[in-house]
């Protein structure tokens, strides 16, 4: 069958996606970019806020009218299979723990679903690789309806993980993401940590960079020491995703975080003393049932003191079947708005600010994907996004100037003397 297969929401969902495609393609199936010519559909699923399931549910629809085999994967498949079966009763449901299925569920072929995970992607011409390390976390929110979906902690063996990124790099694949729910979680089910894992991929030959995924303070703070150290190769982009939500420690305990402020704090503090250029992500959720005006500006305080390069902000929304969802306190929908417009203006001017200093710099930078047409982008140890004017391959190392900073990216130019390393990298389709 030729199959179409369109993925939203996290890394991991995208992983899983690409995870699939190689398994049908072993299989005999041909993979479509074009959803009319299919003979299949698959849609990996997210549903971590009520607007971006609104959009699945639309998306279901629209693909239902194919009347062509049909399959829902990803977060809802597992936390919200009543809608889904409102919505398309027909449909399969594939959840994430159990994606090697994908090639039973459109039928019998030469690969079994339990080889997916072994099959490679040589054909598909992915730029980068994205490695699932473990599903599920250690984390009780209150306001998360993706736990429900992923469950607790299962790690992915060390050796399967180091033999899938020595594939990826034999290939020519020069980005490696390690993804996960939670990062730091990694191996809390197998006796081993994220740090002992980083420690292995490094162990792997080959000039490459490696971004690990978002990790959560309550994981993170125990193997902190350990996690800086393993940081310091140089195939580790100096990326850390550290989600705080909230600069208040009622709040953290109502959203039951299970970490304070100061230990967010601490963990920043130890990765910048080794690494001062490391670029900081964080996430923040506006308008939690209960939050005050005072703990919202607790909040912007945390972001002047911390002052991260990017701040990912949601607005609360509930979710039914979680804690939040029924907590009293609920913030009008204006005040919501408005403190998320504020704390957006605050996060772009640290960001433009933060990319400000590296203007004039000198730096190496590997090419990672085409930008607007006549540019490339690549990234600075840090991870950090160069837009270059010139041309350049995907997968090459290269010395640039900075010329010019906004908050969401640095612009540049190639220096003549510059040391590159060019890698080609089979093109091909991504996933939709």
């Amino acid at each position: 069958m030729k199959v179409y297969v369109e993925a939203y929401g996290c890394t991991q969902n995208y992983g899983e996606a690409r995870l699939m495609q190689e398994a049908l393609r072993g299989s005999g199936h041909t993979i479509t970019t074009v959803e009319a010519d299919a003979d299949a559909h698959v849609l990996v699923t997210c549903t971590v806020v009520e607007t971006t399931e609104r959009k699945m549910a639309r998306r279901m629809t629209e693909l239902a009218v194919y009347e062509k085999p049909f399959v829902v994967a990803g977060c809802m498949a597992a936390a919200q299979r009543d809608r889904i079966r409102a919505i398309v009763p027909r449909a399969k449901l594939l959840p994430p723990r159990k994606w090697p299925q994908i090639v039973e569920l459109l039928g019998a072929g030469t690969a079994c679903g339990d080889r997916a995970a072994e099959i490679e992607s040589n054909s598909f011409g992915w730029r980068d690789a994205i490695v699932p390390i473990a599903q599920g976390c250690a984390g009780r929110c209150t306001y998360c309806i993706t736990r429900v979906a992923r469950g607790q902690v299962a790690s992915y063996s060390v050796d399967a993980i180091v033999g899938q990124v020595r594939r990826h790099v034999e290939r020519g694949v020069r980005e490696i993401k390690l993804t996960g729910q939670d990062t730091a979680a990694y191996g809390l089910d197998a006796g081993t940590d994220l740090a002992a894992l980083l420690r292995a991929v490094d162990d792997v030959p080959g000039e490459f960079r490696v971004r690990v995924g978002m990790a959560d303070p309550l994981t993170v703070y125990p193997i902190q020491e350990a996690l800086v150290a393993a940081y310091a190769s140089d195939k580790i982009f100096k990326f850390l995703h550290l989600p705080i939500q909230t600069g208040d420690d009622r709040i953290l305990e109502a959203m039951r975080r299970q970490y304070t402020v100061s230990e967010f704090e601490e963990i920043v503090e130890r990765f910048r003393r080794a690494y001062p250029e490391i670029t900081l992500s964080t996430d923040v959720i506006v308008g939690f049932p209960g939050e005050s005006e005072e703990q919202f500006e607790a909040t912007m305080d945390l972001i002047r003191r911390v002052r991260p390069d990017i701040v990912n902000v949601t607005r609360f929304s509930p979710r039914d079947g979680t804690p939040a969802a029924t907590m009293p306190g609920r913030i009008v929908g204006w005040k919501v708005k408005d403190r998320s417009r504020r704390l957006t203006r605050l996060r772009f001017q640290i960001s433009r600010d933060g990319n400000e200093r590296f203007v004039g710099r000198e730096v190496d930078v590997l090419v990672t994907e085409p930008g607007k047409p006549g540019t490339v982008l690549a990234r600075t140890p840090e991870y950090r996004q160069v837009v270059l004017p010139e041309p350049a391959t995907i997968g090459e190392f290269l010395r640039v100037k900075i010329d010019g900073a906004r908050a969401t990216d640095l612009s540049g130019h190639v220096l003549t003397n510059g040391l590159y390393t060019p890698v080609q990298i089979h093109t091909g389709s991504p996933v939709v």
